[in-house]
């Protein structure tokens, strides 16, 4: 701190902590050396009146002067050294701030250097990584698979997974093992789809009941499900996604026990078949309106043989959905029993491209497949273990597609 930051309260303070200053000597003491010093030679002696006179009047001005000396004498020391305390101080911050704005600078020069080294990377490591979208056999122990058909942005319906816990089960339908329209009719409530951005379709209009491997469907007259074609197109689609993982066909009904009649169709409803070449779906990748992307069936075109539904994997055939297959990759698909092999006519490095995208070719082909009942072999893949895969041996057929938490959507 500089001299001209001191006011008056701060030397009354400074002032008041000074040492009191005490004269133990005697008056005659001080006679005899101001005598001594000469100081009062030129002063009259001769009556005692003149001598108290005297010392009265030679006494104070010497008395006020040593003390000012005094003063000055220890005021002037402390001011220094406070002053040097403080600039001291003020030197030591301007420092350590330096050094901290220098060490700070150098801080953001690393990770700046860093973020522009990592841009201009083009491996994609997949050490520790998992994007993997859907559930697998191995993942079933203490779960059990729930699945719907959700309203999609694009008039479709999207098919997506969750795994229930166990004890969830339990805990709502006791040891009694649910079947899957108990369990649609006591989760589908309870699922919430604007959780992941989808509109609220579930649960469907009237009532859902089973008879063996067949779904009943009841609607009501004013059901919502023929307003237009592609709603329409929703709703059957959405029956397939929803419960073909445990029945056969949806048999839709009136209230009456009669095959439903819909307006757009103008005649009974025939039973949808949940399995079978019908549902033999190929999958691609279908983004919503907020930017999440998905596998879903392409457009609901059905395939004969899987070498077919594979090979047409390589097209785009609306601007709805998009291929999975990775850019400049090509392969070629034979099929021995249950198992059909993509063998890459160019060896195919997964690291070197986007690991999400490279993990939707993978899981689109195997959802494929699975919907054929097949399991895949790959061939001519740089790594043998990628991602939780392990390509020297065919790869397990997938259980459902797009898996959500199940903390997600039952809150």
């Amino acid at each position: 701190m500089s001299h001209d930051k001191w006011e008056d309260k701060n030397i009354e303070d400074m002032l008041s902590k000074v040492p009191k200053i005490h004269d133990q000597r005697s008056k005659e003491d001080v006679l005899n050396r101001l005598k001594e010093d000469g100081q009062l030679d030129d002063e009259p002696l001769s009556t005692n009146t003149q001598k108290d006179t005297s010392k009265k009047v030679k006494w104070m001005p010497i008395a006020v002067s040593i003390a000012a000396v005094l003063l000055l004498a220890i005021i002037i020391p402390s001011f220094m050294k406070e002053n040097s305390s403080f600039d001291s101080a003020e030197e030591s911050a301007h420092v350590e701030n330096s050094e901290s704005m220098d060490m700070e600078r150098e801080m953001k020069s690393s990770e700046s250097t860093a973020e522009d080294s990592s841009a201009g990377m083009t491996i994609f490591t997949s050490e520790n990584g998992d994007n993997r979208t859907a559930v697998y056999p191995e993942e079933l122990e203490g779960h059990t698979v729930f699945k719907l058909g959700l309203s999609s942005d694009a008039a479709d319906s999207l098919p997506i997974t969750v795994l229930i816990p166990n004890d969830t089960i339990q805990k709502d339908f006791g040891d009694v093992t649910p079947t899957g329209v108990e369990l649609y009719n006591h989760y589908a409530p309870l699922f919430n789809e604007s959780a992941i951005g989808f509109t609220d379709y579930h649960p469907y209009v009237g009532t859902i009941s089973e008879l063996g491997d067949q779904v009943i469907h009841t609607l009501p007259n004013d059901q919502i499900y023929d307003m237009a074609s592609a709603s329409l197109t929703t709703y059957f689609s959405s029956l397939v996604d929803t419960f073909s993982n445990s029945y056969e066909e949806v048999a839709i009904m009136d209230e009456e026990g009669s095959a439903f009649i819909f307006s757009e169709v103008g005649e009974p409803a025939a039973p949808i078949a949940l399995n079978g070449e019908t549902t033999q779906y190929n999958y691609y990748r279908y983004t919503q309106a907020d930017g999440t992307s998905y596998l879903a069936p392409n457009n609901r075109e059905a395939f004969t043989t899987i070498e077919d539904a594979l090979l047409s994997m390589k097209e785009e055939t609306n601007d709805i959905y998009q291929s999975v297959i990775l850019p400049n990759v090509d392969y070629e698909v034979t099929v021995e029993g249950q198992t059909a092999t993509v063998q890459f006519k160019e060896e195919v490095d997964l690291d070197v491209f986007e690991q999400a995208e490279a993990m939707q070719m993978i899981e689109g082909i195997l959802l494929t497949a699975a919907n054929f009942d097949m399991a895949v072999q790959f061939k001519n893949i740089v790594q043998t273990q990628w991602q939780g895969f392990d390509f020297s041996a065919p790869l397990p057929k997938p259980l459902g597609a797009n898996e959500i938490s199940f903390w997600t959507v039952f809150q």
